[in-house]
């Protein structure tokens, strides 16, 4: 939690900045979640944030998996192959994939260790879909484009790259990046999104 949203990033922002009377409303800004248009991306990342934070709070996590000096996260983020290494404040190297492997493996003996054979099916769901999806990008990030933003969001921007010659910066792919993210029930949206109901990337 924090007062910051843009340099620090507070999961919960808790600045108390009503947009209304104040004597009668209260604002608190959440900024989890606002990202993502998958429900599997949200499910997984409310989840998998909530082993974690368990962990650190019943002081389970004696791995130090911190990236070294000069690792910047943009790059890991812009490698779509999930290939590119890191380098851990241990010395050792390993991709972004290998990385969350290791945090998977520690939740799982965490819960093993809290819970036994008790632990709960959401827990379980949250721990197997985790595996699942971290062997495909380990395997080949395309195959998760039906349950990764990021993922569907590069096959439909290629498909128009592909289709219509288009460069990276062209002002179509620029509309396509951006109403992707369009929550706008179909019809509510000016351009007619999604492709298919009268929608056109030249307005």
């Amino acid at each position: 939690m924090g007062l910051e949203t843009t340099l620090k990033r507070p999961i919960i922002n808790t600045r108390d900045e009503p947009h209304a009377d104040p004597e009668k409303y209260r604002r608190l800004h959440v900024i989890i979640g606002d990202a993502n248009m998958s429900e599997v991306c949200t499910y997984l990342k409310v989840g998998t944030t909530s082993l974690i934070l368990a962990m650190i709070e019943d002081k389970f996590l004696g791995t130090d998996c911190r990236r070294g000096a000069g690792g910047r996260a943009r790059a890991i983020s812009h490698d779509p192959t999930c290939r590119r290494l890191l380098t851990l404040k241990d010395g050792r190297k390993m991709t972004a994939v290998q990385l969350q492997a290791e945090y998977l493996e520690l939740a799982r003996k965490y819960t093993e260790d809290k819970y036994g054979n008790d632990v709960d099916d959401i827990t379980s769901d949250v721990l197997n879909r985790w595996e699942s999806v971290l062997n495909r990008l380990a395997e080949d990030p395309m195959l998760l484009s039906k349950e990764l933003d990021w993922v569907a969001k590069l096959e439909l921007l290629e498909g128009y790259r592909s289709r219509d010659g288009l460069a990276w910066d062209h002002p179509r792919l620029q509309l396509v990046d951006l109403q992707y993210s369009d929550v706008r029930p179909i019809g509510a949206c000016t351009t007619g999104w999604p492709p298919g109901a009268g929608w056109s990337a030249d307005r």
